[in-house]
C-alpha cells in the first residue's frame, strides 16, 4: 500500500516570541522539521505534504530541495482543518501519517510501528499514545475492554474518572485515506476556539463503528513538542543525550556527558576520547583514537586518526 505523509507546520508559536518560523528553530544542530523528515526517511513515503501558514516563505525556502509539496492553511483553524487542506494532494486510498513538524524526538521505529499497526489491524486509524505519571492537560485516551480506542477526551471536558486515566494522545496518527476524507468533511468548530480538531475526526470514525487502535510509546519523551524556549532547550538536551549514548555504544569515551554537546550530524571514531566541555558542531568528523581536550569547540572540521586537540581549542572549517 502507498504511504503519504502530512506534516503540520503552519503554527505561529506565539510563546517563542520569534521572527523565525516555529519549525525552523534548531535543536541538536538541525531545524525541528529536519529531524522529523529524517525520521520519516526510512519509511520511504511516496509523497510528503507540508502544511504551511505563518512565515510560510521561510519554511518553503528551507525545504526547497526536500521534495516535499506545500499547501497553505490561512487562516489557521486547527489540526483538522490543516489535514483537510492537504487532502487534494493525497491519493484516493492508502495510508497517511499525520504529525507535527515540531516533534524532533519521534523515531523512525515509532512511525513504522504505527503504520504497520494500522495495516495489520485493518483499523481505519491508529494513533500514538504515551503513559504519563502526570498527564496534566493532555487529552485522555479511552479504550474499550478489547484495547481499541473509543474516545480522546480533552482534559477540560473529562469526567473525574476519565481524568484519572494516564494514557494520553501524542498527536501522531496513521489513517486509511479513504476513511479520513469523510471524517474530515464531517468536522465542525464546536469549541471555544472555533477550530477544527483532528481528534474529532477520530471520534467520527469510532461513531461509525470502525476500529481505532493505538500504540503506546516506550519513551514518552518522543512526543515532546516545542511551544516555548524552555521546550526548545529540553528537546535539545534530550537529543544530545541520545547522540552521546550512541557514541558511547559505538566505542567512544565521553568523560562528562552532562557538559559534552555533539550535533546529530557529527561522527566520532572508535576509541576516541571527548574530554569535559567539548562541543562538536556542524558535521564534524573525528577519526579513531583521537583525543579532544576539555572545553574545545570544533565547528565543521575533520580530524584524522590519532589526532590530539589541546584543551580550549577553537577550530572552524576553513580557518
Amino acid at each position: 500500500m502507498s504511504l503519504s505523509v502530512v506534516i503540520l507546520a503552519a503554527g505561529e508559536g506565539k510563546r517563542l516570541k520569534t521572527a523565525r518560523a516555529k519549525v525552523l528553530h534548531e535543536a541538536g544542530g538541525a531545524a525541528l522539521i529536519d529531524h522529523v523528515l529524517a525520521s520519516l526517511g526510512p519509511l520511504a513515503p511516496e509523497r510528503t505534504v507540508v502544511v504551511v501558514g505563518h512565515l510560510r516563505d521561510q519554511v518553503e525556502r528551507h525545504l526547497a530541495d526536500s521534495g516535499a509539496a506545500f499547501v497553505v492553511q490561512d487562516p489557521p483553524r486547527g489540526t483538522g482543518d490543516a489535514a483537510r487542506v492537504a487532502l487534494p494532494l493525497l491519493p484516493e486510498a492508502g495510508d497517511v501519517l499525520v504529525l507535527s513538524g515540531d516533534v524532533p524526538l519521534v523515531t523512525a521505529e515509532t512511525l513504522g510501528v504505527l503504520v504497520e499497526l494500522r495495516r495489520s489491524s485493518g483499523a481505519a486509524a491508529a494513533l500514538v499514545t504515551a503513559v504519563l505519571a502526570e498527564p496534566g492537560g493532555y487529552g485522555r485516551v479511552i479504550r474499550d475492554g478489547g484495547g481499541d480506542v473509543v474516545a480522546i477526551v480533552e482534559a477540560r471536558d473529562a469526567t473525574g474518572e476519565q481524568r484519572a486515566v494516564h494514557e494520553v494522545n501524542a498527536g501522531t496518527y496513521a489513517f486509511e485515506i479513504a476513511e479520513l476524507r469523510p471524517a474530515l468533511a464531517s468536522l465542525e468548530p464546536d469549541n471555544a476556539q472555533g477550530e477544527f480538531y483532528l481528534t474529532d475526526a477520530v471520534a467520527w470514525i469510532v461513531a461509525r463503528g470502525l476500529r481505532v487502535v493505538a500504540s503506546a510509546l516506550a519513551d514518552p519523551a518522543e512526543m515532546a513538542g516545542v511551544n516555548s524556549r524552555a521546550d526548545l532547550a529540553e528537546v535539545h538536551r534530550l537529543l544530545n543525550a541520545r547522540v552521546i549514548r550512541r557514541l558511547q555504544e559505538s566505542g567512544v569515551t565521553v568523560l562528562d556527558p552532562a557538559t559534552t554537546w555533539v550535533d546529530v550530524d557529527c561522527r566520532v571514531g572508535r576509541d576516541s576520547v571527548l574530554e569535559p566541555g567539548v562541543h562538536l558542531r556542524r558535521g564534524c568528523t573525528v577519526g579513531e583514537r583521537c583525543r579532544v581536550g576539555a572545553g574545545s569547540v570544533l565547528d565543521g572540521v575533520s580530524l584524522g586518526t590519532d589526532s590530539v586537540i589541546p584543551p580550549l581549542t577553537l577550530r572552524r572549517s576553513g580557518a
